[in-house]
């Protein structure tokens, strides 16, 4: 007994469905679709997690956010000196973690992370 296997290109499939789908559709229909998403993109969350930002602000604020990081990263590569500075911050930073009094730390941490879930 002979077995068949079909492998499908993912992408492929996702297409030829979006085709499939849009090919059903009336213009009227396509173009309520289309409203309907841009409204969606531009309409603020009412999501505490995301403070009030739109789809399309938050897609902004991840790509400034991915741009800076790795701007950062390029900076601190190419410059021994900032490296070794942050290096020297971390280490200073990791010592006073390490030697303050963890009741105390971590009532500031409870602390924080309390304010972080209030919504501004």
């Amino acid at each position: 007994m002979s077995v068949l296997t079909i492998k499908l290109d993912p992408v492929a499939l996702r297409e030829a469905t979006a085709q499939a789908i849009m090919g059903t559709l009336t213009s009227d229909i396509r173009r309520d679709i289309l409203d309907q998403s841009i409204r969606a993109l531009l309409t603020p969350s009412t999501d505490s997690w995301r403070k009030g930002k739109s789809p399309i602000q938050e897609a902004f604020d991840q790509a400034v956010m991915q741009i800076a990081r790795e701007e950062a990263k390029r900076i601190v590569s190419e410059d021994a000196t900032i490296a070794a500075k942050i290096k020297d911050l971390l280490r200073e930073t990791a010592d006073k973690v390490i030697s303050c009094d963890t009741e105390q730390l971590s009532q500031r941490m409870a602390d924080a992370f309390v304010s972080s879930l209030r919504r501004d």
